[in-house]
């Protein structure tokens, strides 16, 4: 046993509390502070990114749906996404690399042009084959599973094969809702089902729950006790058979979240606010007129003792009732009202509507409009707050993010249902390959790649843009194809047209090229600041 060390008086000698320089007892940081006055109350979970979606995402989905379809704001912040980024479809634009396929350059353009009009003929075709539900072409397909994955926060779809159904090809797209993908029995998560997902070691998915039907019309329509079919995500070969399309915010989530979900409960208030400011301006603006009979209680108190008086109160009475009900008093978009005699009333005037409410709702749309990517005047469609600098500017910044959202949707959905049909095109000889041609199963990436061209960017002032335009190509830092794309075009269908118009007016006698005229457009001032031009543009159009 160690002896202690005794100090200068014989005892034992006790340990010292080492005090840091500066330290008087608070959090090196406010953020992880709990005495702080703003951040005493604030005690977060701590969960991982599917924990937090597990018990929960039922309930965010079924609020946002709610709210989607009896909210004009919010219905309107869905659909114009859907119009930024799916449009009216996508179009294909095939681009196979020669190296990678063994193909000449000849070869692969002939080629990408037979699969384009191959793909064009089936996902077009007016039988509606390529839809389980036959209820639209792709376009459709596309476009409702979109609105699932930003109403949802994912997109579900089985790649459906069926050689008796009837179609051009055994291969169509299945759209399924995502409140249908759920652990059999709602069971709770393990190690290897998550939500409805049955993941491998690595955490990838492997299989899906889908119930045979939605929850809901168990009740509506008595079907019974609940079933679940487990599909799989591919084919022992890699065909895919279930697409699962979402973006997950952290590791380990494997259920999407709608992007709606953030600003929900300031979505549900501004809703309420709206109602409550609606209802108090309708209030106001009604017109009441108060008639106060002549009287007072002197005279009434002496018609109770004088027969005489009380003849001629009740004569007096009977003859104003008469006359009002032959000719009633009426204000237009109004109402009048008798009151007692002696009887007045005190109008009060609410400040209603509230002045503030414009900019508070303002304020509250663009804080809408940016979490789900869209500028404030895209929501509203009011653009009479910018100016043509300003109205660029946001465009360019907003199209990125409507672009990355596009290309993952396109990556996670479009593309596997484009291999699926593509696959089977090969093997039905739709599309017939040159001898030397690598095969589409030992390449089935290569063949596979593809862009796809979505809405117009559009242009805010067509004539600048259109010259910036061809400015980049002359200068060599852009193309036809990727001009065109930007304004949801195929570039080899423009070219196509242009040429047959040329051709056309030529028989005809006409020189197509007579209505080109050089025409000198003044140049901005030297110093001349974006804001002053559009200004002095104004000036000069008035």
């Amino acid at each position: 046993m160690t002896s202690p060390i005794l100090d200068h008086t014989g005892r034992p000698m006790q340990k010292s509390g080492i005090t840091q320089r500066g330290f008087n007892g608070g959090n090196a940081w406010q953020a992880s502070s709990y005495s702080h006055p703003d951040m005493a109350d604030w005690i977060p979970r701590s969960v991982s990114g599917q924990s937090a979606l597990s018990q929960e995402r039922d309930t965010i989905v079924d609020r946002v749906q709610d709210i989607a379809r009896n909210d004009g704001w919010a219905s309107a912040a869905l659909s114009r996404q859907l119009d930024e980024v799916i449009g009216s479809g996508w179009d294909i634009a095939v681009d196979l690399r020669e190296k990678a396929l063994n193909l000449t350059t000849d070869e692969a353009d002939e080629l990408s042009d037979q699969i384009e009009e191959a793909w064009t003929d089936i996902v077009y075709d007016p039988g509606f084959w390529i839809d389980a539900k036959r209820q639209g072409p792709m376009s459709s397909v596309l476009g409702r599973g979109y609105r699932h994955r930003i109403a949802d926060g994912e997109a579900l779809a089985e790649i459906c094969w069926d050689e008796g159904r009837g179609g051009p090809l055994a291969t169509f797209v299945k759209l399924i809702d995502p409140a249908r993908l759920s652990n059999p029995f709602d069971e709770a998560d393990t190690l290897t089902q998550r939500d409805g997902v049955e993941i491998d070691r690595y955490g990838a998915a492997e299989g899906y729950w889908i119930r045979t039907q939605h929850p809901d019309d168990d009740y509506v329509w008595g079907s019974g006790s609940p079933e679940w079919v487990r599909v799989a995500r591919e084919t022992e070969w890699g065909r895919p058979v279930m697409v699962h399309a979402f973006e997950a915010d952290r590791d380990g989530q494997f259920r999407g979240v709608p992007p709606l979900a953030p600003i929900l409960r300031k979505l549900r208030q501004m809703t309420q606010y709206d109602e409550a400011e609606l209802k108090a301006a309708m209030v106001n603006s009604v017109l009441a007129a108060f008639i106060t009979s002549p009287g007072d209680h002197g005279e009434i108190a002496e018609a109770l003792t004088d027969k005489e008086a009380a003849e001629r109160h009740r004569q007096f009475t009977a003859d104003r009732f008469g006359a009002y009900t032959a000719a009633p008093p009426k204000i237009p978009a109004g109402m009048a009202h008798f009151l007692y005699p002696g009887d007045q009333v005190t109008l009060t005037q609410p400040g209603h509507p509230n002045s503030g409410f414009e900019a508070f709702f303002r304020a509250s749309l663009r804080n809408m409009a940016s979490s789900i990517g869209l500028t404030y005047e895209q929501l509203t469609m009011d653009w009479s707050q910018v100016n043509y600098s300003s109205a660029r500017a946001a465009i360019l910044v907003i199209w990125r993010g409507l672009t990355a959202r596009k290309d993952m949707f396109a990556a996670q959905f479009m593309n596997q249902v484009y291999r699926a049909v593509l696959e089977e095109m090969f093997d039905r000889r739709i599309i017939k390959l040159p001898p030397k041609a690598t095969s589409f199963e030992a390449a089935p990436a290569a063949w596979s790649r593809v862009d796809w061209i979505g809405p117009a960017r559009g242009w805010v002032d067509p004539e600048k843009e259109a010259k910036a335009a061809g400015l980049r190509m002359d200068l060599g830092i852009s193309s036809l194809e990727r001009e065109c794309a930007e304004q949801g075009l195929d570039w080899k269908q423009v070219a196509r047209k242009r040429a047959r118009e040329r051709r056309f007016l030529v028989s005809l006698g006409i020189n197509p090229d007579a209505s080109k005229q050089n025409t000198a457009q003044p140049q901005q001032p030297a110093g001349e600041t974006n804001d002053e031009r559009d200004a002095r543009e104004n000036r000069e159009a008035a």
